[in-house]
């Protein structure tokens, strides 16, 4: 076992990553398009310390007034508590301290919903699950989705984390798989409209790579060590510094 915090982690990817300073810039033309101008409330699940969520409020959605986010993570919620306080202190926020299967939910319909780097935590049945419950009992009519992925397979091939999870598990299959088209296919299936679609060309870097980054291919209860993913990691990237990480932004409509 490592005593790696999740926390921990994430602050190792985030430094290698460059999705952020790709993103951020094109934010501005999301909200004219889809008029995010008018959205007031907010909630975003699986939001970590808020690295992109609140560049998504601050640049998409400046009106937001109240904001809840649902982050297990107590490190992660405790950041995130202190960032919403200096970055928004106008805006009403609550940080809850749960799992999205044990929050209770929201007492009136909100106007949008953030889902950023968080649909790998979930497996295909579960995600449906969680759409579902957006539309019936999270969202307004008129309310938007917004999503975030870093697409596990692009144009057709799986990318290099993914191949380093199936090469961990020995196996073509993996639950960590999320691609933007069953992204697409599944939110038809329940009832939303895909309103704006981009792709965000950012990369990885895999240079040096310490106990902390590698830590994000480990899974509870998972049979593979710190060292046999080292092994893996090193078969899939060789001699790169750095493998495309490409993110995708879906934002979806509730009719």
């Amino acid at each position: 076992m490592t005593s790696v915090t999740f926390k921990d982690i994430l602050d190792s990817v985030y430094n290698r990553v460059d999705d952020l300073d790709v993103i951020t810039p094109c934010l501005g033309e999301v909200e004219p398009r889809l008029e995010l101008a008018e959205v007031q409330s907010c909630v975003a699940v699986g939001a970590g310390y808020g690295r992109l969520d609140l560049a998504f409020l601050e640049h998409c959605m400046p009106n937001v007034g109240e904001f809840t986010a649902v982050e297990p993570d107590p490190n992660c919620a405790a950041e995130l508590r202190a960032r919403l306080a200096a970055a928004l202190p106008n805006v009403r926020s609550v940080v809850s301290e749960e799992t999205v299967q044990s929050w209770p939910g929201v007492d009136r319909s909100v106007d949008a919903v953030l889902l950023v780097h968080f649909l790998y935590y979930l497996n295909s049945g579960e995600r449906l699950a969680l759409y579902r419950r957006l539309r019936d009992s999270v969202l307004r009519s008129g309310g938007f989705l917004i999503i975030l992925i870093h697409p596990h397979h692009t144009s057709g091939a799986p990318s290099a984390y993914c191949r380093v999870i199936q090469l961990l598990k020995s196996s073509e299959e993996s639950d960590e798989l999320v691609t933007d088209r069953e992204v697409r296919v599944a939110m038809s299936v329940v009832g939303f409209e895909l309103c704006y679609e981009r792709t965000f060309n950012s990369y990885l870097s895999v240079a040096d790579m310490d106990d902390t980054f590698l830590s994000l291919f480990l899974r509870p209860g998972g049979s593979w060590s710190l060292e046999s993913v080292r092994q893996a990691a090193d078969r899939v990237f060789g001699n790169s510094k750095k493998v495309r990480h490409d993110s995708w932004l879906g934002i979806f409509r509730k009719p």
